[in-house]
């Protein structure tokens, strides 16, 4: 396998679990949203009609752009958004704590529910999201890389 086929692969694999941990993180957040709806009260600078619209929009962008993210479908215009996305989540993870919020983000469900990935990446504000957060906004930024200059040698 050369190494362009091995960039091409990764970067599905990559597309494939950031879109499904959007859309599962959608469809946790449409079930329940009162950990997102807390979170949110958290930030004092935001104007409540902001404040709404994240709360209501925010699981349904997540569903859209992680299903069509998955599939690969509008690349040119997901794979950015998905960037833009990540690099929301964690600024907010900075955020948080510096800011010293406690508690749960609902990013991935009930903590008490003990979801696998519930369990594995956790939704607590801290160092672990900081940190999740920056893992995921890399890979992220690695979708947007032409894979041409990923495949240059080290030689030239």
């Amino acid at each position: 396998m050369d190494k362009l086929s091995v960039i091409k692969w990764s970067k599905i694999g990559v597309r494939v679990i950031l879109g499904g941990l959007l859309l599962f993180a959608g469809y946790l957040k449409v079930q329940d949203n009162t950990a997102l709806f807390e979170s949110v009260a958290y930030i004092s600078w935001l104007p409540l009609f902001m404040k709404s619209t994240v709360i209501d929009l925010l699981p349904w962008v997540e569903i859209i752009v992680g299903g069509l993210l998955i599939f690969n479908v509008f690349g040119k215009i997901i794979k950015p958004a998905a960037l833009l996305i990540y690099l929301s989540f964690f600024i907010f993870a900075i955020y948080g704590l510096g800011a010293g919020i406690e508690g749960d983000c609902g990013c991935f469900g009930d903590p008490d529910d003990a979801s696998l990935i519930g369990a594995l990446l956790g939704s607590e504000f801290g160092w672990k999201m900081v940190i999740r957060n920056g893992i995921f906004l890399l890979m992220a930024g690695l979708l947007i890389v032409p894979n041409r200059v990923l495949n240059k040698d080290s030689a030239e």
